[in-house]
């Protein structure tokens, strides 16, 4: 793209410099710049003008994109006149003169002001100002770090699989954005563009600035020997957004890191997801599974309302039914039940409390409410809050397999696995370690260990909750080396396990995300 970067202060003539060295674009810079101290001896480099509306009017189509370092409002006085149709007008930005934001102000899709945002914003750390529907109303970001070389087939797959594990798809990401010494990255570049999303690099002092007021993010040190920043992923999904919280945090995939952020916005509180329940009306289903949907059946029942609430398992249902009685379901719903049952019962709300790991059963909710044509909101627990843990014995995995493998390469002995008894696939990793599992005390939890070859003495049978005192006593009886958990927040005992893993100094993998099949 031949691109233009226009300047009539001084102050906007240094950025302006800044950006057309970074970004090959020509210089064009009012003549009254030039008296500066800090522009002497560029004058040489820089097209001079006396006048910026001709200027700006002889110049208009003879460059593809037009850089406005100065205030929005006279951008837009000076190329009104000259305005004809989004097909034919150049891409045109307009940049603050201390790189505070950069604007997408015209021809953002078909003349690509929009990409030129966020490359303008690699050069300055601007945040770019993109106000196209198809992308102010995605509100996911994505940083990505890769191995010097790493293919697009690779970082695709990488992207997507992230994106999986989130909950979400990747027509959800704004954009992709990684660290500054990733710019001229191959296989980086290819794989936005097939993917069809803007990319922007982090400036080195953005990702220093971000360690310094979150001390307690995740540090890599051989990351830091590498390139003088303690990670990529996880900054720049997090500083790529506006009042960001993380929804995938960094996680590893063979070579690339991936991290997501979500970012929250004046629209939450106009379209919450959750409405009080006195607003809703009809009949209801509740899918349950944890304390949230105990908390949001109550109030249902204080205000009269007509419900059902699911559960998929045994304890789920002993722990509903002393509440709420008959009102209580015990369905492993496939596609076609909830489908018959919201007929039948004629349910005209479906509110998810499911965990936030049982990803079948919230896709297969949101289908059928779509496709019935009835409401569906999510109350599912917000793992997007969740404080960064200050443990330097943490590893971070993508499955409750990727754990197993974990415990393998740091010599792991005797593993505590309170996971569930759905995830026990890695039972056939780990043979020949001692390998304990914690998990209900029903008969169906029990017989599932035992059929994956865990013994029964390994099998802890117990009902929470479990405090960070019990945990410790268990680690101690037992020997246990290393705890296996899910990122469960508050609610799921997730901050006690951790206490208790430092309390006895032992290893703790968290397994950010999990495909369970089941709804708790």
């Amino acid at each position: 793209m031949k691109t233009a970067t226009i300047a009539i202060t001084e102050k906007g003539a240094e950025t302006a410099l800044k950006i057309a060295s970074a970004t090959g674009a020509d210089l064009h810079l009012w003549r009254e710049c030039l008296n500066g101290k800090a522009l002497a001896g560029i004058g040489d480099k820089a097209v001079t003008f006396k006048g910026l509306s001709a200027h700006v009017s002889r110049i208009f189509h003879e460059y593809e994109g037009l850089i406005f370092v100065m205030s929005l409002g006279i951008v837009n006085r000076v190329i009104a006149p000259m305005i004809k149709s989004k097909y034919t007008d150049p891409a045109v930005v307009c940049h603050d003169e201390v790189g505070r934001f950069v604007i997408s102000v015209l021809s953002g899709h078909e003349g690509g002001a929009n990409g030129l945002a966020f490359n303008v914003s690699s050069v300055t750390g601007a945040e770019p100002v993109v106000t196209t529907a198809t992308e102010a109303n995605r509100l996911y970001t994505c940083g990505v770090g890769c191995r010097r070389g790493a293919r697009a087939g690779e970082i695709i797959n990488a992207i997507k699989e992230a994106c999986k594990m989130a909950g979400i798809s990747v027509d959800e990401i704004r954009c992709l954005a990684s660290a500054w010494v990733k710019s001229d990255e191959p296989g980086l570049l290819e794989a936005a563009g097939k993917l069809g999303l803007y990319l922007r690099f982090i400036p080195e002092w953005m990702i220093r600035d971000y360690y310094e007021k979150n001390p307690l993010s995740e540090r890599s040190e051989f990351v830091h020997e590498s390139i003088g920043v303690y990670g990529v992923s996880e900054p720049c999904a997090m500083v790529s957004g506006r009042n960001t919280a993380p929804v995938l945090r960094k996680t590893g995939f063979g070579g690339i890191t991936v991290a997501i952020a979500r970012e929250q916005l004046f629209r939450d509180l106009i379209n919450m997801e959750v409405k009080k329940t006195g607003e809703l009306e009809g009949r209801i289903l509740l899918l349950g599974g944890t304390t949230e949907a105990t908390e949001v059946a109550g109030e249902l029942a204080e205000e009269g309302k007509e419900f059902f609430i699911t559960t998929a398992t045994e304890y789920g249902r002993d722990l509903f039914a002393e509440r709420f009685g008959s009102r209580v379901i015990r369905e492993r719903f496939s596609e076609e039940s909830l489908r018959k049952f919201i007929g039948e019962k004629g349910i005209e709300t479906v509110i998810d409390c499911t965990h936030p790991y049982a990803e079948l059963i919230t896709g297969l909710a949101k289908r059928v409410c779509e496709a019935e044509g009835i409401e569906y909101i999510s109350g599912m627990r917000d793992l997007e809050q969740m404080v960064t843990i200050d443990y330097e014995r943490i590893r971070t995995v993508a499955s409750v397999e990727d754990g197993a493998k974990e415990i393998m390469a740091l010599g792991i002995k005797r593993p505590l696995f309170t996971t569930g008894s759905k995830d026990l696939g890695f039972t056939n990793i780990l043979k020949g370690r001692d390998v304990f599992v914690r998990v209900l005390p029903y008969e169906d939890s029990v017989r599932a260990c035992l059929g994956a070859g865990v013994r029964r003495q390994q099998i802890i049978a117990m009902q929470g909750p479990f405090s960070a005192e019990l945990n410790i006593a268990l680690i101690r009886q037992y020997d246990i080396d290393c705890l296996v958990t899910k990122r469960t927040g508050s609610a799921g005992g997730f901050y006690e396990k951790i206490e208790a893993a430092r309390e006895c100094g032992i290893w703790v993998v968290v397994v950010e995300n999990s495909k369970v099949t089941e709804m708790r």
